[in-house]
């Protein structure tokens, strides 16, 4: 007994079935009766499995090189002490020091962009007190780094 399945691409969401723009392959009359009458879907052509399996592929090529590039800055950054001096008695500074002005300095330094949701202050919020203290960079669910925060006050 043969099958008789056809490959579609969906148009839209739909629940149990699959995601806009995937390729499944469905029953004949289904596909005809139900997905292309109403608009849902499209007969996939050799043409169009191949494009979206290029696309397919080159998504993942992107995503793989920004892992790469994550852990290069992970690297780069590791370890290291960046020292700010600010106006400020001896145990403490006036004001605070923010991921802000941590973003800055690290571009200066280093080069590396960063954004405010990377840095993790600890207790959360603008470090005061003069000395060494550590922070926490999460560039993605695989890559946080440690790095030393000096603050002298002047």
């Amino acid at each position: 007994m043969a099958t008789n399945t056809v490959s579609v691409q969906l148009l839209e969401r739909i629940a149990n079935v699959g995601k806009e723009g995937e390729i499944i392959e469905v029953s004949h009359a289904y596909a005809r009766n139900f997905l292309i009458a109403k608009k849902l879907a499209r007969i996939a052509t050799p043409e169009l499995i191949k494009r979206e399996a290029d696309k397919k592929k080159k998504a993942q090529d992107s995503k793989s090189h920004l892992i790469e590039a994550r852990h290069e800055i992970g690297e780069k950054l590791h370890g290291m002490t960046i020292t700010f001096e600010l106006p400020g008695s001896k145990e403490k500074i006036f004001g605070g020091l923010g991921e802000h002005e941590i973003i800055l300095e690290i571009k200066k330094i280093y080069g590396v962009a960063l954004e405010k949701k990377h840095i993790l202050l600890p207790e959360g919020h603008k470090l005061k007190a003069v000395g060494i203290t550590d922070i926490k960079i999460n560039l993605g669910s695989d890559v946080n780094v440690k790095m030393h925060v000096e603050i002298k006050s002047k």
